[in-house]
């Protein structure tokens, strides 16, 4: 990783850190309850909040899930976006819309719709969208692809969207996505930005970065988390790390030096 991370580390007191969850700061798991942040991540978010940055997790869980599974709602000052930024969580206080009315009716007829095409497919509900995860299938790429054209017609005809991921497809609410969390996170007084990623749905949040850098002058870097330091999001990314427990390393390598 050739890059200069001495304005980052400079800024650091008045930066805005925002971070993925799975697949960032934990291990991508069959089952979304089952997964867990790496040993260490509490420490190291403690310990960016110490420097005096400001701390977001921007997840596509819903903010219940990820206070469950991870327990950072004992981190001082964190802010928690769930749902890719549709709902925020800061020492207790929930702000969330309520369900987009279109929702209802999919609950019924998705299940059914993927569980004819193969019983590994499931519907994750997660409150304000739904989520059709193959992970657990033998073909999971073959199974996004053949549902990609029925699942957005369904959610386009509810009025609402749909977001690709890894071994994924979500509907969602329209118009709402990582890169929104991102946009309420920055303001006048940020003097830099870092953000990491591992998914499709960082790729909004990545380019809000990028292009808040390039308005103000002000240093950022963007962290691709990519096995291959290949695809989307390692195209967009300033730099890319193989694995989660890389990042982790590289955020304790900005906040050690920069002390």
């Amino acid at each position: 990783m050739l890059t200069d991370l001495n304005p980052l580390r400079a800024a650091l007191s008045h930066a805005l850190v925002a971070l993925d969850f799975d697949g960032t700061l934990a291990p991508i798991a069959l089952h979304p309850g089952d997964a867990r942040p790496l040993p260490g991540v509490h420490q190291l978010l403690r310990d960016v909040r110490a420097t005096g940055a400001n701390l977001a997790v921007v997840t596509g869980r819903s903010v219940a899930s990820l206070l469950r599974v991870s327990s950072f709602g004992t981190v001082p000052g964190i802010v928690i976006y769930g749902t890719h930024g549709a709902e925020r969580w800061q020492a207790g206080e929930l702000r969330t819309p309520a369900p987009p009315p279109g929702l209802h009716e999919l609950r019924l007829s998705l299940p059914k719709l993927c569980g004819a095409h193969d019983p590994d497919i499931w519907v994750e509900d997660k409150g304000l969208s739904l989520v059709i995860h193959t992970r657990l299938t033998a073909e999971p790429d073959r199974w996004l692809e053949m549902l990609h054209a029925p699942v957005g017609k369904l959610a386009a005809t509810a009025g609402l969207a749909m977001r690709p991921g890894k071994e994924v497809l979500e509907i969602c609410i329209p118009g709402i996505d990582k890169g929104t969390a991102i946009r309420e996170l920055l303001c006048d007084d940020t003097a830099a930005a870092f953000y990491a990623g591992d998914d499709l749905g960082d790729l909004p949040a990545i380019a809000e970065v990028t292009a808040w850098a390039e308005r103000s002058g002000r240093p950022s870097l963007t962290v691709g988390v990519s096995p291959g330091g290949t695809g989307p999001v390692a195209e967009r990314a300033d730099v890319t790390v193989p694995d989660p427990q890389s990042l982790v390393s590289l955020l304790r390598q900005i906040i050690e030096d920069a002390a």
